[in-house]
C-alpha cells in the first residue's frame, strides 16, 4: 500500500511501535499530547524502567529543525517522572518513507540502515548547556543502531560521575567510622578485617575502604533483589526480600539482615554476600561499630537507589581504581567504561554474532563462553555481556531467559583478589537481578607464596595443559564463591584451552624494567612482589611462569605480563574465536612484541589496532590513571588469514 503523503506524525507513532516491541522495561509514548510537565510533546518519549528518559525528536529530510527541537526537550520532565530529560535525540528519517504505511511503513524501518541522527546531552544550565555527538555531521545507521543509542543515553554520563561520587563519599565515611571506632593498624578488628579480604590493614585506609565498598555494594544489590520481587525460604515460608529499610530502627537490626542474607545465599549469590556476611558476623564486628557503620551505609545506599541504582551501573568500578591494594604492583588499573563499552563493541559485530549463531538464537548463545582471566572490577567481561544480551532482545530474543545459562556456562570471570570477584559477580548478576542462577565461574586464583612455601601465579597457571590437583584445592579455598574442590575442578575443565569464544581483557602491564630489547637480569617480573613477596619466591613464580608456558615466551622479557596474557588469551580461543585485549602502545611497534605481533598476523584476520592521539601518555590511554600509552587490539579467528586485513585507528 503506498500513501505519496505520510504524514512526520504517522512515521512517529510507526517507529514508536518498533522501539516498543524491542526491549522489555522500555515504555514508549509517540505522538501523545501533554506528556510533558507544562505541557507540550515529544515526538517519541522513551521510558527507561531502570534509567531516564530520552527523547526523539524526527523529521523528514530536515536536519535543522529536528535539532532544534531535540535541545528544547533537554531538561523537560515527563509528567510524573522521577527525571528530567537529559538526553534527546535529533533523528531524520530516508525520503522513502512517506511513500509507505501501516505494515510496510514498519517493516521498512526494521530494515533501513539509513536513519541520520545525533545525541545531544544536557551538560550544564546555560545557553550552552549541553553536548553533541558527533559534534559535527550525523550518524547513520539502523533502527538497532538507534535502539542501542536510546539505551545508552537512557544512563546519562553526567549522572553516573553524580552517583559515583555519593558512593566514594559513604565508602570513606563509614571507613573513617571504623577507624574511629579501631583506630590501630595492623592488629585487632582492622587486623581481622583485612584477613577476610586476603589484605593488609594498611594505614592509608585502603583495605578498610574496600571492606565498606563490599558492605555497600551488598545492601545496594540486596535491595535490587526486594525491587525485583526476589523469593527467599525462611522458617520454612517463602516470601519476598524485605527492602532494607526494613533492618533499621533505631539501629540496625544486624541478626535480623543476616537471617535475610542467609536466605539470599541459599539461592546463591555468594560472590556478593559471601564476603559481606563474613564482615558483619557477630564474633568479628561489636554492636556498636556495626550500628554505626550501617547506619552510615544505609544512608549512602537510600541515595544510590533513589538515584536509580538498582541495576548495575558501573559505579564501583569507577572508584574501585581509587581503593584497591597494591596497585603499583598488580597494575590493577580500571578500564574506561567508554573504552570498555568499544572494545566490547568491536569484539561483538552487529553483522558477526559469536558462535555462528543469528542474535535471536538462545540455544546457541547459552553456549557461548566469554571470558576474562584478569577481570578486576568486572568492566569488560560486565560490557561484553551487556552488548551480547542486549543485541539479543533487540533481535526478539529474551535476555532474561538467556541469563541463567551465561551466568552459570557461559562467563568466565577471574581474579587475584576476592573483593575484584565480588564487584564482578554484583556487576553480572544486576543485569536481571532477579533471575537466579545455579552457580557461575568466577574465581578468586591463588597467588603468590603459600602456606606451604610454593608459590602460584594467578591465571597464569593456566598457561599450563594440565592443573595441579593442589591448586584446584587451593584455589577452591581461596575464591569467593566459597566453593568445593569438586566444583572448582569441573569449572576448571571448562576453562580449558580452545575452548572460548571470545577472551576480553585489560591485563597487568608490569615489566622487569628496562627498556625495549634490553632485558635486565633480576628477580623477576615486578608483579609477582605484591602482597608482600619475598624476593626468593618471586625468583621461583619467575621460574614457574617458565615451566607454565611449556616453551619459550610469545615476547621478550621486557614485554612484561601483558604478553603472557596475550598468550593465555590465544591458548583459550577457539578455532573461530575472538581476541579484544588493552595491551601497552609498544604492542604495535616495540621490538619485544615482533613474535607476539607474528603471532597474532598467523592466527586472527581483520585485526583491528585502535590508539589515541595525545599530548602525554595519560592523554592515550584507556584505563583509568595508567600514565600509559594503550593500545585496543581485536582480532577474528574465523576467516582466511590470506584474505584478512588489518585496519589501524588513531
Amino acid at each position: 500500500m503506498t500513501s505519496p503523503g505520510t504524514h512526520e506524525h504517522s512515521i512517529n507513532v510507526a517507529l514508536g511501535e518498533v522501539l516498543a516491541g524491542m526491549r522489555r522495561g522500555w515504555t514508549v509514548l509517540a505522538e501523545q499530547s501533554r506528556a510533558l510537565d507544562g505541557g507540550g510533546r515529544a515526538d517519541i518519549l522513551v521510558l527507561d524502567e531502570s534509567g531516564w528518559p530520552v527523547a526523539i525528536e524526527a523529521e523528514r529530510e530536515d536536519h535543522v529543525s529536528a535539532e532544534g527541537d531535540a535541545r528544547a526537550r533537554l531538561e523537560r520532565r515527563p509528567v510524573g517522572g522521577e527525571h528530567a530529560i537529559k538526553t534527546a535525540i535529533a533523528l531524520v528519517y530516508p525520503s522513502d518513507f512517506q511513500q509507505l504505511s501501516g505494515a510496510a511503513l514498519r517493516e521498512a524501518i526494521r530494515q533501513t540502515d539509513a536513519l541520520e541522527y545525533a545525541l545531544y546531552t544536557h551538560v550544564r544550565d546555560d545557553e550552552r548547556g549541553h553536548e553533541r555527538l558527533p559534534e559535527a555531521g550525523w550518524l547513520r545507521g539502523s533502527v538497532i543502531d538507534l535502539a542501542m543509542l536510546v539505551h545508552r543515553a537512557a544512563t546519562p554520563a553526567q549522572r553516573i560521575d553524580e552517583l559515583a561520587d555519593v558512593l566514594e563519599s559513604g565508602v570513606n565515611i563509614a571507613a573513617n567510622v571504623f577507624s574511629t571506632l579501631h583506630p590501630q593498624f595492623g592488629r585487632g578488628r582492622g587486623a581481622q578485617l583485612a584477613g577476610i579480604l586476603e589484605q593488609t590493614d594498611d594505614e592509608s585506609g585502603q583495605t578498610r575502604r574496600m571492606a565498606m565498598t563490599v558492605l555497600l555494594n551488598a545492601l545496594v544489590f540486596h535491595e535490587a533483589l526486594a525491587q525485583a520481587d526476589f523469593e527467599i525460604k525462611v522458617a520454612g515460608q517463602r516470601r519476598t526480600v524485605r527492602p532494607i529499610d526494613a533492618f533499621f530502627r533505631l539501629q540496625f537490626e544486624r541478626p535480623e539482615l543476616l537471617v535475610e542474607w542467609d536466605a539470599i545465599l541459599e539461592q546463591n549469590y555468594w560472590p556478593i554476600f559471601g564476603i559481606a556476611r563474613r564482615l558483619l558476623d557477630p564474633t568479628f564486628m561489636p554492636i556498636k561499630t556495626v550500628s554505626d557503620v550501617l547506619q552510615s551505609l544505609w544512608f549512602t545506599a537510600r541515595r544510590l537507589v533513589q538515584g536509580g541504582v538498582t541495576r548495575s551501573h558501573d559505579l564501583t568500578g569507577t572508584v574501585f581504581q581509587r581503593l584497591i591494594a597494591d596497585r603499583k604492583y598488580l597494575a590493577t588499573y580500571y578500564t574506561r567504561p567508554e573504552a570498555a563499552t568499544l572494545l566490547a563493541g568491536l569484539a561483538l559485530p552487529v553483522d558477526r554474532p559469536p558462535g555462528g549463531a543469528d542474535w535471536a538464537e538462545a540455544e546457541t548463545l547459552a553456549s557461548v563462553q566469554i571470558g576474562d582471566f584478569a577481570c578486576g572490577t568486572g568492566t569488560l567481561l560486565s560490557a561484553a555481556y551487556q552488548r551480547l544480551s542486549l543485541l539479543h532482545e533487540l533481535h526478539g530474543g529474551d535476555a532474561k531467559a538467556l541469563h541463567g545459562p551465561m551466568m552459570e556456562h557461559g562467563l568466565v570471570g577471574l581474579d587475584v583478589l576476592n573483593i575484584a570477584v565480588h564487584l564482578t559477580a554484583a556487576m553480572l548478576a544486576g543485569s536481571q537481578p532477579d533471575t537466579p542462577f545455579d552457580g557461575e565461574c568466577l574465581l578468586t586464583m591463588p597467588y603468590g607464596e603459600r602456606a606451604d612455601g610454593s608459590v602460584r601465579l594467578g591465571s597464569l597457571n593456566l598457561l599450563a595443559q594440565a592443573v595441579q590437583e593442589d591448586w584446584i584445592a587451593e584455589a577452591a579455598a581461596t575464591t569467593a564463591g566459597g566453593r568445593a574442590p569438586e566444583d572448582v575442578r569441573e569449572l576448571v575443565n571448562r576453562i580449558g584451552h580452545g575452548k572460548f569464544d571470545l577472551v576480553i581483557m585489560n591485563p597487568p602491564f608490569t615489566r622487569p624494567g628496562g627498556q625495549e630489547g634490553k632485558q635486565k637480569k633480576g628477580s623477576g617480573n615486578p608483579a609477582f612482589a605484591a602482597f608482600g613477596t619475598t624476593k626468593d619466591a618471586q625468583k621461583r613464580m619467575t621460574a614457574q611462569l617458565r615451566d607454565a608456558r611449556e616453551g619459550p615466551p610469545l615476547a621478550g622479557g621486557n614485554a612484561g605480563l601483558s604478553a603472557d596474557f596475550l598468550d593465555l588469551a590465544m591458548r583459550k580461543n577457539n578455532a573461530t574465536g575472538t581476541l579484544a585485549l588493552v595491551l601497552p602502545l609498544s604492542a604495535v611497534s616495540g621490538i619485544d612484541w615482533d613474535n607476539a605481533r607474528d603471532a597474532i598476523r598467523s592466527n586472527y584476520c581483520d585485526v583491528i589496532a585502535i590508539t589515541i592521539s595525545g599530548a602525554g601518555s595519560f592523554a592515550s590511554s584507556f584505563s583509568a590513571d595508567t600514565g600509559m600509552a594503550e593500545v585496543l587490539i581485536v582480532g577474528n579467528n574465523s576467516g582466511s588469514r590470506e584474505q584478512g586485513r588489518a585496519i589501524f585507528a588513531i
